[in-house]
C-alpha cells in the first residue's frame, strides 16, 4: 500500500548495522533471542568474544551497553555478563522483536500472541470502522484485493495479510497502539507460515478478512468487531491443533 502504514507500524527503527558495534549488537542479540545462549548463562569473556568476532574491546563494550538497555543482559562484579530471563527483555523493542521472530516460536509463545491479538484487534477493527478516512478505507480495500491476488503464493499472501492488519490498526489514529502493533505485525511474520501454509488455507483466511473489510467499508463497528473475533477464533483453533492447549495462567 502506498501510505507506508506497514513500514510505520512494523517499526523501521532497528539499531543501525553500519558500525562495528552495531553488527555485534545484532549478532549477540540474535544468539540470545534464539536460545544459543540461554537465560541465566554467562557470556564468554571479553577476550574470547573479541577474538571470536575480531573486534576491539571498545566496540564490544558499546554493543553490550545496547543489549543491556534492551533488558537482555546485565553485568555483575565477579560474575561477568549474564543473560536475563525473557521477562526482563523489552518485548516491544523492534530489534528484540526481529531477533525473537527469526526462529520458529514455541507453543506457549504462539498462544500468547493469539491472546494479545484477541484483546487488541477486535477493538482495532471497531475503531477503524468509526475513524478511517476515505483514503484509509481505500488502503484497507487495496490490501484485501492484494490478498486475493496472492492467495496462491504464500509470500505474497503473507505480505498482503500483514499490510491489511497494519492498515486497520493505523486507521485507529491512536499513537499508543503503535508499540503493540509493532509486536503484532512482527509476530505475525512467524505465525502466518503456520496458520496459512497452503493456498487452500489462504482461501478460507481470505473470506474472513473480506468479512472484516466489508464491515469496515460499511462503517459498521459492531460488524467489524464480530468479524475480527471470528478471524481470531479461527487462529486460536489452528494454534490449538498445532501446539495443543496452554494452561490458563492465574
Amino acid at each position: 500500500m502506498g501510505d507506508g502504514s506497514f513500514q510505520f507500524l512494523s517499526g523501521n527503527r532497528t539499531y543501525p548495522r553500519r558500525s562495528l558495534h552495531g553488527q555485534i549488537v545484532h549478532e549477540m542479540g540474535r544468539r540470545i533471542a534464539t536460545g544459543d545462549i540461554e537465560p541465566g548463562h554467562s557470556l564468554p569473556s571479553e577476550e574470547v568474544l573479541c577474538a571470536e568476532m575480531s573486534v576491539s574491546r571498545t566496540a564490544l563494550r558499546e554493543a553490550m551497553k545496547v543489549l543491556s538497555a534492551k533488558g537482555m543482559i546485565e553485568s555483575r562484579p565477579r560474575r561477568g555478563i549474564t543473560v536475563l530471563d525473557r521477562d526482563n527483555w523489552n518485548a516491544l523493542d523492534p530489534d528484540v522483536l526481529s531477533w525473537v521472530h527469526g526462529g520458529r516460536p514455541d507453543g506457549e509463545y504462539m498462544h500468547k500472541l493469539v491472546e494479545v491479538r484477541r484483546i487488541v484487534e477486535p477493538a482495532a477493527a471497531e475503531l477503524a470502522a468509526k475513524r478511517a478516512t476515505d483514503a484509509e478505507l481505500v488502503a484497507i480495500q487495496d490490501c484485501c484485493d492484494n490478498m486475493a491476488k496472492g492467495v496462491g503464493n504464500i509470500d505474497l499472501y503473507i505480505a498482503a495479510d500483514l499490510e491489511f492488519h497494519a492498515a486497520v490498526i493505523s486507521a485507529n489514529h491512536n499513537e499508543f497502539l503503535r508499540p503493540v502493533a509493532n509486536a503484532i505485525c512482527a509476530a505475525m511474520l512467524s505465525s502466518l507460515r503456520i496458520t496459512n501454509p497452503t493456498a487452500i488455507k489462504n482461501r478460507y483466511s481470505l473470506t474472513l478478512h473480506e468479512a472484516i473489510n466489508s464491515a469496515i467499508q460499511a462503517r459498521d463497528p459492531k460488524g467489524a468487531r464480530e468479524a475480527m473475533l471470528a478471524h481470531q477464533a479461527h487462529m486460536s483453533e489452528i494454534m490449538h491443533n498445532v501446539f495443543g492447549d496452554m494452561k490458563e495462567q492465574e
